[in-house]
């Protein structure tokens, strides 16, 4: 069925599940009702994998078709499934099939070890796993399980069916209900200690949705019939909050969204980017930095891109400027976006001409975000708190972590300390990623910025590692460019030139290899202090 609903483009104060949010009005309150806005599309391409090619009629013929599969399984509305797997359409297909019956969806971390896998079963209590071969094998014994494999048949019946005229019966949708249900549980993507499931309510993903939208002037009903969506590469996880976003929007603005096939690998981005005409892509800055260090990007034609969106970390000119010279035809659509799991994604956004004009800045927040900096200090630097209808209802069967999450207003508590300048965010660190040296406070971002900034350096983290006299010292992973001169006496002498003498680094370890990544595409802070080498280099002086 294709809607006729006509989403709202002000916001108003208004409460609902008793927070006084700023909302749209009218707005979806169910995520099955999504399902009738990309109706629309037809047989325009909607997934891509590789060969593969899924329409929009395809892809909603194989929901009602695997929807009722788990219906018939006694899938019940409110039930979890979990969703254990690499991005694929199958992938896809489950999250939408599980939501259309009203079950809730948990994506879970295809990374996860075996422990984390139980954690999230036993936390979660799932009536079904879907997942591969590989990750369905650390799940508990006496767990439902369907493997994806065994999805592929069905899907691809579902196909050839809908393509002969003769569609799988459309699935009983439960899209009544209140917007405050629980709909999705997606995982924190957290260094340290098990994972977190945020109960994201089926208001909560709309709602980011429904900002983003119309910030960019394409809501649905702004749409004509014959108005091509983008073509938008995803190369991080389907799970991870940036995946369901562009998920998401591709399916509402008629958009065509191509997976890799396999793990993130740069010279694959850039043969897809030339091959389906890539015009969007998302990344976080070490997926592009990555990209731009590649020997293939010249011979490349990437004259299709248009918009690179970035969000895991500030943009810094250095790095606007190379994907401005690199990808030409994006020179005005760099955009940077600063946003967490609790919140179902971005919280604020910057365009080029902003980040161009206040360089740091990640933007201003989107139209119903409430924006706060809590206790700020002289600098006006504090906990950055946010309120929005896009956050979550609290952790799933974690109250405890729910309370010390989202206040008594119903602000969100970040983690992540920033400040406001003419309304615009700052975000200077995290409050938790700071190295204490010797009863000093170093923030680690700030280390990173200042050496990020050397000719020779692809990439840094810097993390705190145990000190017998000062507790703490500061150590620097450093990913060299190829054919790079500099060693540590120059990075050394650099950032002392940079930065207070108790920040720059004690240790260091230099390598022309990748650093270790979480599946956010962040510094994976927890691996580096246990993979940091022993013997390494001590700065002169330090």
């Amino acid at each position: 069925m294709v809607s006729t609903f006509v989403w709202g483009d002000t916001v108003a104060r208004s409460e609902t599940g008793g927070i006084p949010f700023l909302l749209y009005e009218p707005r979806r309150t169910r995520l099955p009702q999504l399902l009738e806005d990309g109706a629309r599309w037809g047989d325009r391409p909607h997934l891509v994998q590789g060969d593969r090619t899924l329409t929009f009629d395809d892809t909603l013929a194989v929901v009602d078709a695997v929807g009722a599969h788990l219906r018939d399984l006694g899938v019940a509305p409110g039930d979890r499934v979990l969703i254990l797997a690499v991005n694929s359409p199958e992938w896809v297909v489950s999250l939408w099939a599980s939501l259309a019956i009203g079950a809730i969806a948990a994506p879970g971390n295809g990374w996860w070890s075996e422990e984390e896998v139980e954690h999230a079963i036993a936390l979660t209590e799932p009536a079904l796993v879907i997942g591969d071969a590989k990750r369905l094998a650390k799940v508990p014994a006496g767990t439902a399980t369907i493997d994806v494999d065994d999805l592929r048949p069905m899907v691809d019946a579902a196909i050839a069916a809908a393509r002969a005229g003769t569609p799988p019966p459309p699935v009983d949708r439960v899209s009544d209900g209140d917007e405050n249900d629980p709909g999705l549980i997606v995982f924190t993507a957290g260094t340290t200690g098990l994972p977190k499931g945020a109960t994201l309510a089926h208001r909560s993903w709309i709602a980011t949705m429904h900002q983003s939208l119309a910030v960019s002037r394409r809501l649905p009903h702004m749409l004509k019939p014959d108005d091509r969506g983008f073509v938008s590469l995803l190369t991080g996880p389907l799970f991870h909050i940036g995946g369901l976003q562009a998920l998401g929007l591709a399916l509402i603005g008629g958009g065509t969204l191509v997976f890799l096939e396999g793990k993130f690998d740069p010279a694959q981005v850039l043969e897809v980017i030339e091959r389906h005409r890539v015009e969007v892509w998302g990344a976080i800055p070490t997926m592009t930095i990555r990209v731009l260090e590649h020997p293939s990007l010249k011979d490349r034609d990437v004259s299709s891109m248009r918009s690179i969106p970035l969000g895991g970390a500030p943009v810094s000119p250095e790095l606007l400027e190379r994907l401005q010279a690199a990808f030409p035809n994006t020179a005005q659509r760099v955009n940077n976006v600063y946003g967490m799991t609790e919140t179902s994604g971005t919280l604020a956004r910057a365009s080029t001409r902003t980040i161009t004009e206040f360089p740091g800045t990640t933007g201003y927040p989107l139209p119903a975000v409430d924006l706060v900096i809590s206790s700020p200090d002289e600098d006006g630097v504090g906990e950055i708190l946010a309120r929005t209808p896009g956050q979550m209802l609290g952790y799933w069967r974690d109250e405890e972590a729910t309370a010390a999450t989202i206040d008594a207003d119903g602000f969100v508590h970040s983690g992540d300390l920033g400040k406001l300048v003419d309304g615009r965010l700052y975000v200077t660190g995290r409050s938790k990623d700071v190295v204490i040296r010797g009863g000093e406070n170093i923030a680690a971002p700030h280390v990173e910025a200042t050496l990020h900034q050397h000719p020779d350096v692809a990439d840094v983290a810097v993390v705190g590692l145990p000190h017998p006299d000062l507790g703490e010292e500061v150590a620097a992973a450093v990913k060299l460019r190829p054919g790079a001169t500099a060693g540590v006496p120059e990075l050394d002498a650099y950032a002392r030139e940079r930065i207070a003498a108790f920040a720059v680094p004690s240790r260091w370890w230099l390598t022309e290899d990748d650093l270790p990544m979480t599946d956010a595409g962040k510094a994976d802070k927890k691996r580096l202090r246990v993979v940091f080498p022993a013997a390494t280099e001590a700065t002169p002086g330090g």
